[in-house]
């Protein structure tokens, strides 16, 4: 252990010494104040107006002791308002509901703000007897159609009550509009949890853009990563050996854990489709993985019979992008391919630039807080109402024995969630941190919505509608 220990400390130094001999003027590894949103010592489910506190008998279904968000999200607005969103997994009994928001009226609360279900409590009240209800949501994402996307495991406490679903709300309605039920041969029963979630929206189709949409979820104790079409409505079921954990490395903490993250390479100008990536990481290894996308997306590669050639072909995409020498957790890219993950048990965030080598001179810390990043289970990466890349952070100093097993600590946790923005035009030396909040999320790029006509429209460019927005003076700190 004190081996392990001091190979991570003499890899962080060096990834710092590479960064100064770089010209950095500042260490990336240093202490950072972050920016921190919300904070809780207890997290507060509120229930709604004519729901009673539950009687005895029924004490399970709310043990507050149980709670512990695994997921975060941010929809942006206007005049600084913004809605955070969180998953509280019933992973064991006790949790009221699985699919929270902050309160409007402790928006801009840091400590113990009150947390509402989403969209409503009828939605949670049934605990796995309506499988057209949630069950158990578990991961979120948020695209540029303004849809909060989610993933109900559809178990509780390891028991399967209804198949895992894929569900779509509309943000400006806070509706639902889509619904998937995940085929029972592509997960299994009480061992498929899934640890990630990504939503590539496809724009080159005009008029079309919001149902032409492709969603990649993680699934590390099956071992597999699960493709959804929702154009055509079809899902199919992608394995490979990379998604396995290494069986070198110990499972004290983090199990036998599999496939545990999904990044894919963002649509650039200046790049051609075919050579978009997906990338993932079993979090019992230190590899990072990637794979051609447009394979990814091929449901004929995946759903029909192939002969031994075509299998070593498909076999050979996989390529072993490098290796950091220490465990990853959560990962997300941005808009410039920068590729971010949070180092289990080191308090620091790295990053990687796409199509660099894979190694200590390109693997940069950028965030180093020993008392903060503790345990990151969600790691995003949204455009801001300037137009900026933000990294949003949802990290907890639980007690842990297994991964998704907690064992409640006298102690109180602390659950953090943080915000902070990455200078992307110098991402290696980052030296500034700033936030930035909004109520209705601004165009990226390409998708815009009308506030209250909850309209679509395409455009080429949102630089004047930033411009405006710089204007009103939304709410940043910088430090």
């Amino acid at each position: 252990m004190l081996l392990l220990f001091l190979s991570c400390a003499q890899l962080l130094l060096h990834w710092v010494g590479a960064a100064n001999a770089d010209g950095n003027v500042e260490p990336p590894l240093r202490r950072k104040e972050f920016v921190t949103l919300h904070k809780w010592t207890e997290l507060k489910l509120t229930l709604p107006d004519g729901y009673q506190q539950p009687a005895p008998l029924d004490a399970l279904r709310y043990a507050q002791d149980k709670l512990l968000p695994v997921d975060v999200d941010v929809e942006y607005g206007d005049d600084g308002y913004h809605r955070t969103f969180l998953t509280i997994p019933r992973l064991s009994h006790g949790v009221p509901y699985s699919l929270a928001v902050v309160a409007d009226s402790d928006n801009s609360t840091i400590l113990n703000p009150n947390l509402v279900p989403y969209p409503s409590y009828d939605w949670h009240s049934s605990f796995g007897q309506n499988c057209s209800s949630l069950t158990s949501a578990i991961r979120t994402f948020i695209d540029d159609c303004w849809r909060l996307w989610v993933v109900d495991l559809g178990q509780i406490n390891a028991i399967q009550y209804c198949a895992p679903q894929i569900l779509a709300f509309d943000l400006v309605t806070d509706q639902l509009i889509h619904r998937y039920i995940i085929p029972a041969s592509q997960y299994t029963p009480g061992v498929s949890i899934f640890t990630a979630l990504a939503v590539d929206v496809d724009p080159s189709v005009p008029g079309a853009e919001c149902s032409n949409a492709m969603i990649y979820i993680a699934d590390p104790w099956g071992y597999g990563l699960i493709v959804y079409n929702m154009q055509q409505g079809q899902s199919w079921r992608i394995q490979n050996a990379h998604m396995q954990p290494d069986e070198l490395l110990t499972p004290e903490k983090t199990g036998n854990s599999g496939i545990f993250t999904v990044s894919i390479s963002p649509r650039r100008h200046d790049a051609e489709a075919a050579n978009r990536r997906l990338y993932f990481h079993a979090l019992n290894s230190f590899l990072e993985v990637s794979v051609p996308l447009f394979l990814v997306n091929n449901a004929t590669l995946w759903t029909l019979p192939k002969d031994v050639e075509t299998q070593k072909e498909l076999l050979n995409e996989f390529r072993v992008v490098g290796s950091r020498g220490i465990q990853c957790e959560s990962e997300a890219m941005d808009s410039d391919g920068n590729l971010y993950c949070s180092l289990i048990s080191s308090s620091a965030l790295i990053a990687w630039r796409e199509d660099s080598e894979y190694d200590s001179d390109h693997l940069k810390v950028v965030a180093y807080n020993p008392d903060k990043l503790r345990f990151v289970t969600g790691l995003k990466v949204n455009r801001n109402n300037l137009d900026e890349d933000e990294l949003w952070a949802l990290s907890s100093n639980p007690e842990v024995s297994n991964i998704w097993k907690y064992f409640c600590s006298k102690k109180k946790k602390y659950i953090y969630i943080y915000i902070f923005h990455l200078i992307l035009s110098n991402v290696l030396a980052i030296c500034w941190w700033k936030c930035a909040f909004g109520r209705y999320k601004v165009p990226n790029h390409w998708l815009w919505s009308q506030k209250f006509a909850g309209k679509r429209a395409l455009c080429g460019s949102n630089k004047s509608f930033a411009e405006s927005v710089r204007r009103k003076k939304i709410f940043s700190t910088i430090f």
